[in-house]
């Protein structure tokens, strides 16, 4: 018999996952019947009838004690899962001592046996469900034998037939409070869950594309490696045997340094990305990773506009600097050569704002950007850079929006919260 409680109380099947918040719900529900419970009292009483008051309400009391300690045992961190047994278990007990002293089986409330039932069903199926409802059957067959007469006004069976229909009634809309109420919830609980599937199953999609374009990566990285130091001896050479041409000495000295923002990308590419271990000014080094960038793209023409005033000093992570310059890059491209870049910090929150004056996004565009890798059409020019950004933003706490502006264009705007010097 011990071990058969023990099962009957641990088992872990349940439907929902929020089982604290179950449990609250319906200890309110137990609060609205005990409060409907004393107006029934009252009523009975305000009719004339005789019943066992005090029985009556020792049972009533019982239960609400009973749900006051359930709600601190709660808040304590008990177990949510044990309370909400323990709870459906004393609804069936309580509602049967109450009709014990009331009619019995012909008492119309035996009806409410069905949502102790049902919520043991929908929270807790398998073993305490079941014994949850053979206790309930057993209980009401108990009734037939086992109770104290219904009291009748002079023996008058049509007004007990009459009070019989309007306990009907009450135990219909009782129950229907009780049963809309919970599954409106348990709708809402599992419509939430649906929500958040979905979107793990993006997230996860999400992460399995950027994991095959980092094998990718490294591959390339590797096989990159050699022709890259074979260019780079070459032009060395070159230059030193065309040390007279002027003009071949400009396009030798342009190459060498592609070639070298190259091997360095590689190399961060191989050691992965470090956090830095010391702040640095905000705009300083965004002004400075432009001006290396600028080095790459002499054909574009950048307009960078950073914030008025003291240049804060702030935590980078490594990372953000991939993503801003795709970002960059594809705002360059789809804007046929022409950027703007603003820069602001408000209350450690970074905001750029990269504006492109040409091209447009379609509807699709804007609504997958950063989500998936999308055909790159110039000049709106959206493609794997977006997602990859969106990705490391995302990552690094910040959000990446996309918009055509009115006038023509594109505007991207990145949020990025950044850690002060003065919040270490």
């Amino acid at each position: 018999m011990s071990a058969m409680l023990a099962q009957l109380f641990s088992s872990p099947s349940r439907l929902v996952a929020d089982l604290p918040d179950a449990v609250r719900l319906i200890a309110r529900l137990r609060w609205l019947m005990l409060g409907a419970g004393g107006v029934l009292l009252l009523l009975c009483a305000a009719t004339g009838l005789s019943l066992p008051w005090l029985l009556l309400l020792q049972a009533l009391a019982t239960l609400a004690l009973f749900n006051h300690l359930l709600a601190r045992q709660l808040q304590r961190g008990a177990s949510p899962l044990l309370l909400l047994r323990l709870g459906l278990l004393a609804d069936v007990l309580a509602l049967t001592e109450c009709l014990a002293f009331s009619g019995g089986a012909a008492n119309p409330l035996a009806s409410l046996y069905l949502p102790p039932v049902l919520f043991a069903a929908l929270l807790s199926p398998g073993v305490f469900a079941w014994g949850l409802s053979l206790l309930s059957m057993l209980a009401y067959a108990a009734l037939f034998g086992w109770h104290l007469p219904w009291p009748l006004q002079g023996s008058d069976a049509a007004y007990a037939f009459s009070l019989h229909l309007v306990g009907m009634w009450l135990t219909f809309a009782l129950s229907a409070l009780l049963i809309t109420s919970f599954v409106s919830w348990l709708a809402r609980q599992l419509a939430a869950r649906e929500a958040a599937l979905a979107a793990a199953r993006e997230t996860q999609l999400r992460d399995e594309q950027l994991l095959a374009v980092g094998m990718q990566a490294a591959g390339a990285a590797h096989s990159l490696s050699t022709p890259l130091n074979t260019l780079t001896l070459l032009v060395d050479d070159m230059l030193q045997q065309h040390a007279a041409d002027a003009s071949l000495q400009d396009d030798l000295q342009l190459m060498q340094t592609q070639l070298a923002a190259c091997a360095q990308a590689l190399s961060r590419l191989k050691q992965g990305v470090q956090q830095t271990d010391r702040p640095s000014p905000l705009f300083a080094a965004l002004a400075q990773q432009l001006s290396g960038w600028r080095s790459l793209r002499p054909d574009v023409q950048l307009d960078w506009q950073p914030a008025h005033g003291p240049d804060p000093q702030v935590w980078l992570d490594a990372a953000f600097w991939p993503a801003f310059f795709n970002l960059i890059n594809n705002a360059a491209e789809a804007g046929g050569g022409v950027l703007t870049v603003t820069a602001a910090l408000q209350d450690g929150l970074l905001q750029l704002d990269i504006i492109n004056p040409s091209g447009r996004l379609s509807a699709a565009q804007l609504q997958r950007a950063g989500l998936a890798p999308l055909t790159s059409s110039k000049p709106a020019g959206m493609g794997l850079g977006v997602m990859l950004s969106h990705a490391t933003l995302a990552r690094l706490g910040g959000t990446l929006t996309l918009e055509n502006r009115p006038e023509g264009g594109v505007h991207a705007c990145v949020r990025l919260p950044l850690r002060l010097e003065e919040d270490a």
